[in-house]
């Protein structure tokens, strides 16, 4: 049966293509290419011929008849293979709705997984990497309701050099105390990295060129219930006395409360 394949590209540094992704390539008749302009150099780059490819634009862009012209590829016993400019098909790029749909209509799918920005940042950013979550780009609009879902992990998001800068403003604001490896034209010739707490981000220590992927942790911080806290606040009424006062502030603290109360006595 035929599938879709998605095929993961270099997201700089052309070495990096697998050997796999290279054999589709070479091997492959039907492209569905995210920017044809720049799919038909690179195979040339590789030394691999394009007279006999076909090379689809396929892009956010793209209407049901591109999903159709794909099932029609398909149904005729053709593979056809999704490839976007750089990295994962699937990684803010137009993939998902294709494979989405594709999957509902019974399809098989295929990838050739290569690098991919989150996962590279994630590595050389030094961060905690359980749990991370990837955001895509940080949004143009509703910035307040994006940073307030913000919760503890690690956390991904790409940025373009023009919005670079505002972004790293806003975001450092509202977390002094997180800490952030911003990370520069990954696996490219000047690829750099920038690590800070937000509360000492200087905007002159950026260069603000090429493409980047922020990679924020923030702590993890426990959390008490409405319930419990009025439980605790009614004990420390009742009974007074530093021991349930360590217990409260224990809670609030996420700390162990032998050794608050400890403290407490210590420095009475």
């Amino acid at each position: 049966m035929a599938k879709l394949v998605l095929v993961g590209l270099p997201i700089g540094n052309k070495e990096d293509l697998t050997a796999r992704a290279k054999d589709a390539l070479e091997s492959g008749k039907y492209f569905l290419a995210e920017d044809t302009r720049s799919f038909g150099p690179f195979l040339k780059l590789l030394g691999i011929p394009t007279d006999d490819k076909n090379l689809i634009s396929f892009h956010d862009f793209s209407t049901d008849k591109k999903f159709f012209q794909v099932e029609r590829l398909l149904n005729s016993g053709e593979d056809v293979y999704l490839v976007s400019e750089a990295g994962s098909p699937i990684i803010s790029d137009p993939a998902f709705p294709l494979v989405r749909h594709l999957i509902q209509k019974g399809y098989e799918i295929d990838t050739l997984p290569g690098v991919t920005a989150p996962i590279v940042a994630l590595e050389l950013s030094g961060l905690p990497p359980h749990p991370f979550q990837f955001h895509g780009f940080f949004p143009r609009e509703k910035r307040d309701k994006f940073i307030s879902q913000l919760g503890s992990g690690t956390h991904i998001i790409f940025e373009s050099p023009h919005r670079i800068l505002d972004a790293l403003e806003i975001l450092s604001s509202a977390f002094p105390e997180g800490e952030f490896c911003v990370c520069r034209e990954l696996t490219k010739k000047f690829q750099s990295t920038y690590r800070f707490r937000g509360e000492n981000f200087e905007k002159e220590q950026i260069r603000a060129q090429g493409e980047f992927v922020i990679v924020l942790y923030l702590k993890k911080t426990k959390s008490i219930g409405p319930i419990k806290l009025k439980k605790l606040a009614q004990d420390y009424m009742q009974k007074g006395g530093k021991k349930a006062l360590a217990k409260v502030l224990a809670e609030i603290l996420g700390e162990d409360a032998k050794k608050i109360y400890a403290d407490m006595t210590r420095n009475a």
